[in-house]
């Protein structure tokens, strides 16, 4: 459907859900329209006359109509049986072991390296923009 000049986005919204429902009972086969194990909102869209987004955007659709439909092709064996309730997930712990702390404390003294290194650095640093300095401003080195 659509919004058009002049509509409303909830009578626009009824005449979706209501075109969904028209569209789905028609349907006798849902075979086509299942995609890697999953009823496709893209093919099931299109067969209504619907934009995709509506079947995100419809509460109706959403939350009513596309979770009653999914149920009843499972119910009727056309979609396999979702998991109830999905294995949970070990939250990732990273394994410590001396390998590991070995290698941590390896990096951290390197990095203590590195920035005493680069402190000396600066300090020399200092010294010869001085020295630069004193060269230019008494005319010993041309601009």
């Amino acid at each position: 459907m659509g919004s058009r000049k002049g509509s409303n986005g909830v009578i626009d919204g009824e005449e979706n859900a209501q075109e969904f429902l028209e569209k789905v009972a028609l349907i006798d086969d849902f075979k086509p329209f299942i995609f890697q194990g999953l009823l496709s909102v893209t093919r099931v869209a299109k067969e209504c006359g619907l934009n995709r987004d509506v079947f995100y955007t419809n509460p109706d659709i959403r939350d009513i109509h596309w979770p009653a439909l999914i149920k009843r092709l499972e119910d009727e064996g056309v979609l396999k049986l979702r998991v109830a309730k999905p294995v949970e997930e070990m939250p990732h712990q990273p394994r410590r072991n001396a390998a590991n702390d070995s290698r941590t404390k390896q990096i951290q003294e390197e990095n203590e390296a590195v920035k005493a290194e680069n402190r000396e650095l600066r300090r020399r640093l200092g010294k010869l923009e001085s020295i630069d300095e004193i060269l230019h401003s008494t005319g010993r080195i041309p601009w």
